[in-house]
């Protein structure tokens, strides 16, 4: 019967789902890779692995929890439906169900190990879970809106995100999380309590999720500080119709007005460089020891770069005639200087002649990936890019690939909530310069107590190997904007503008 629904019937249902990523491919066949019963507490559902192939490209594999119900509302949303011993019943995503993430936590607290077809489903239990958290009875929620992964939060105790397209090999997420967790200890992550495994009868392990202690907050740092910007836009737009604003009268009006603003960047940029310091403090473990950086390293980032940019360049020639009028004539000025900003790439020269360090990174750190709490930021989602191989996000790099995907993310908060009118703009290139200030100047007092040199101590040095790296992550954002919002594609363009001018923090 499993076979033949996923065979027959999950091809219609997979593009509805949000955590689908194969939505601009035709689906010519899905089939069962693997599955086994999950047994206690919920008899009716398998966790099940599919293998979908495409009219082109490669085939993915899929995490699809599934649940054969014969009862509830016949009209109730699922992904379709089959005989069962002659009577009709629903076949659902099993994650929505209270009782199957119940059952999941159990699993998990009685390390449990399911036979499946092919392999084996482990569930691990780590020091950080809490004894208490399946005898107190702890409902369960699937969370809504989220993209790649599903989760599941258990009170305000734990929270389970599960994979839906995993890779084989070591998960970023489980290897981050476990070693700051029980090594690095470092406090301001989630805490890792748990994980699934899958192990297939031949090849590498599979991540299928993991469990972590779940961390009450305000939100996400990206809507604080939109939020916060808004209010700054009007207070300008008002205080303009006052007196003129410029130069030091603005600098001051922005500063004051987002002091605890600004404090809280920079206590931002002091987490981060305790991550990184945490991320290198264990020289006895392989997949963690710092290591220098070559020359060999520095040719490899820089072909890919030059890569990423001629690739960019001529993605944005194509499209040049449908950009609104401000971004078609920057970029027509990017496209006529690709010197320019290929000559950021010398920067990355620094990192050996200053005897820095590569260590394994977040990959993909900008301020949505931070969670308020009443006092500081949780940094979370370890995964890395999404869209990147699992050996390259696994891979060791400079830090500062991190610290400029958040510089990046400032400019982005800076635009989005100041990027209309000449006032607010310019309030908006003010507070962007003091935030990336203020983060620059407490992550360099952190890292520089790492047990390895991190980064360039000086700024000016700093600036230099700093830019190549700004570089590669506005040329992504440039790719993306085109795409998917060309009207936003000015953001990124304005960033690379700034770095062709020499301005190293875009």
């Amino acid at each position: 019967m499993l076979d033949r629904f996923v065979t027959e019937r999950l091809a219609e249902a997979l593009p509805r789902q949000r955590w689908f990523a194969g939505k601009a491919r035709r689906i010519v066949a899905v089939a069962v890779r693997d599955a086994a019963a999950l047994g206690a507490g919920a008899p009716d559902t398998w966790l099940t692995l599919v293998d979908v192939a495409f009219d082109r490209g490669p085939g993915e594999t899929y995490v699809v929890p599934l649940r054969v119900r014969a009862d509830g509302p016949p009209d109730a949303e699922g992904l379709g439906r089959v005989d069962l011993g002659g009577a009709p019943a629903r076949v659902t995503d099993a994650l929505g169900d209270p009782d199957v993430g119940r059952a999941l936590l159990t699993a998990i607290a009685e390390e449990r190990t399911l036979a499946a077809r092919h392999g084996t489903i482990s569930f691990v239990r780590a020091p950080a879970f809490p004894a208490s958290a399946v005898a107190g009875g702890l409902p369960a929620r699937q969370l809504a809106g989220e993209q790649s992964n599903t989760s599941v939060v258990y009170g305000e105790a734990l929270i389970l995100k599960v994979f839906r397209k995993p890779e084989a090999g070591p998960n970023p997420e489980h290897e981050l999380t476990g070693f700051l967790t029980a090594r690095g200890r470092f406090a301001r992550v989630p805490q890792l309590a748990g994980a699934v495994e899958y192990a297939p009868a031949a090849g590498a392990g599979v991540t299928l999720a993991v469990l972590h202690r779940f961390t009450p907050n305000r939100g996400d740092g990206f809507t604080w500080v939109i939020e916060h910007l808004g209010r700054l836009a009007d207070f300008v737009r008002t205080r303009a119709e006052h007196e003129p604003l410029g130069g030091e009268r603005l600098v001051q009006l922005v500063r004051d007005f987002s002091a605890g603003l600004l404090g809280a960047v920079r206590r931002l940029g002091a987490l981060t460089g305790g991550l990184h310091a945490a991320l290198a403090s264990d020289p006895g473990d392989p997949a963690f020891a710092p290591e220098p950086i070559t020359a060999g390293d520095v040719a490899r980032w820089t072909a890919r770069i030059a890569g990423d940019l001629a690739w960019t360049l001529e993605a944005l020639r194509a499209r040049l005639a449908d950009l609104p009028a401000p971004a078609r004539a920057r970029a027509e000025a990017l496209l006529a200087d690709e010197a320019g900003l290929a000559a950021c790439l010398d920067g990355l020269d620094t990192l050996p002649a200053e005897g820095c360090a590569k260590i394994r990174v977040h990959g993909d750190y900008h301020l949505g990936q931070t969670l308020r709490t009443d006092d500081d930021f949780v940094i979370l989602d370890f995964e890395g890019e999404p869209a990147r191989p699992l050996a390259e996000r696994r891979a060791k790099h400079s830090p500062l690939r991190d610290v400029a995907g958040m510089v990046r993310s400032l400019d982005y908060a800076a635009a989005t909530a100041l990027g209309e009118g000449e006032g607010p703009r310019a309030a908006g290139d003010t507070w962007r310069r003091l935030a990336v200030d203020a983060f620059l100047d407490a992550y360099l007092g952190e890292a520089a107590g790492a047990p390895a040199r991190l980064v360039p101590a000086a700024r000016p040095t700093l600036a230099r190997a700093l830019a190549p790296f700004t570089l590669d992550k506005a040329l992504y954002e440039v790719r993306y904007e085109i795409d998917h919002r060309p009207a936003w594609v000015d953001v990124p363009l304005r960033g690379l503008d700034r770095l062709r001018a020499g301005g190293a923090l875009a």
